[in-house]
């Protein structure tokens, strides 16, 4: 058997229940097209789920094509995608509050990200939003966390006009939530790497001491800095609140560039540190080679001027687009609210 990817998608939408417990043969399963972050996929989808009410979890079709694509192996591929459903359903009754489920909820629970806006303009019709220079600042609704994770919704037009929600609303209400639930945080890559090496090393803490005092010697304006967030979940979105860019720049005593590494965080570094234009060549050469397309942010660079205190584009570079070739995984299901 070799099924191109239609095959595929129609026989895993047909076959997946008689993997699945028995309680499950009478739910609906529809595949749809979605709109993620950077690129458009196909969500399988159950509903009529024994227990859940206006919500299911998500798994993406192209993902499981591109293994059975590595594999051939449908079998193993359907019965993984089925015991994923499963774990899915299964930590959504245990894990997520009923409460937490309740939309009048959501002004309380929003919070913002960052998108690029060029490669998500067909999401965008969907979602309030605002732009940021080439960006878009899109809301979320956080469900909250379980064994597994942290869990979020997407807010879309019928979402906010359900509860009566202009996009200035979400603005305000995700302004004050987003750094309350995500809390920001601003740290040399030095001792990023520093915890990396030490996190569970049995080393001693004098050697440890010893290792930051060497690698925190580096010149300011040869320092790069990780701006994120304590979650270090959608944090580039940190990079929205203008105090703790000021702070940093009043430290170094310089103008800031500010690298997008992914829609988790951004790296800030002196404006002595080198050109825009060569830093931008950098971030996309990282994008393309090291970054997952769903978590890619921009190929551009940002200024900080810390008299004016404003965050500007620095760079206009022709290598705007973020796509290319993705390999993607089979992996713990979305939950999506209706």
């Amino acid at each position: 058997m070799n099924l191109n990817y239609e095959e595929f998608k129609e026989k895993i939408k047909d076959d997946i229940k008689d993997y699945m417990d028995e309680k499950y043969k009478d739910c609906g399963v529809v595949i749809r097209k979605v709109n993620k972050t950077n690129r458009e996929v196909d969500g399988l989808n159950f509903y009529d789920i024994p227990g859940l009410k206006n919500a299911t979890p998500t798994i993406y079709v192209n993902n499981l094509y591109e293994e059975y694509e590595r594999t051939g192996k449908y079998e193993e591929v359907i019965r993984i995608a089925a015991e994923t459903m499963e774990r899915g359903i299964k930590s959504f009754n245990d894990e997520i509050k009923a409460e937490l489920l309740d939309i009048s909820r959501l002004k309380d629970n929003v919070f913002f990200t960052l998108i690029n806006a060029e490669q998500n303009k067909e999401l965008l019709k969907t979602v309030p939003h605002r732009e940021f220079e080439d960006l878009a600042i899109v809301y979320r609704w956080n469900l909250g966390n379980d064994s597994l994770g942290t869990y979020t919704n997407l807010v879309d037009n019928d979402l906010a006009k359900k509860e009566g929600l202009t996009e200035n609303d979400l603005y305000n209400a995700a302004n004050k939530n987003t750094k309350e639930l995500f809390p920001i945080l601003v740290k040399n890559m030095n001792e990023v790497i520093s915890e990396i090496i030490f996190g569970d090393s049995e080393l001693s803490g004098e050697m440890e001491e010893e290792f930051k005092e060497v690698m925190m010697e580096t010149q300011d304006e040869r320092s790069m800095y990780v701006i994120t967030n304590e979650s270090k979940l959608f944090g580039a979105a940190s990079m929205l609140y203008e105090e703790p860019l000021h702070e940093l720049a009043e430290k170094i005593e310089s103008d800031l560039y500010i690298l997008p590494s992914s829609i988790h965080e951004v790296i800030a570094v002196s404006a002595d540190f080198g050109s825009p234009d060569e830093l931008a060549e950098m971030v996309y050469e990282i994008n393309m080679d090291q970054v997952d397309i769903n978590d890619r942010l921009s190929n551009q660079v940002y200024c900080y001027d810390k008299d004016l205190r404003t965050l500007r584009l620095a760079t206009d570079t022709i290598n705007k687009s973020l796509d290319d070739v993705d390999r993607g995984v089979i992996s713990t299901p979305e939950r999506e609210v209706r």
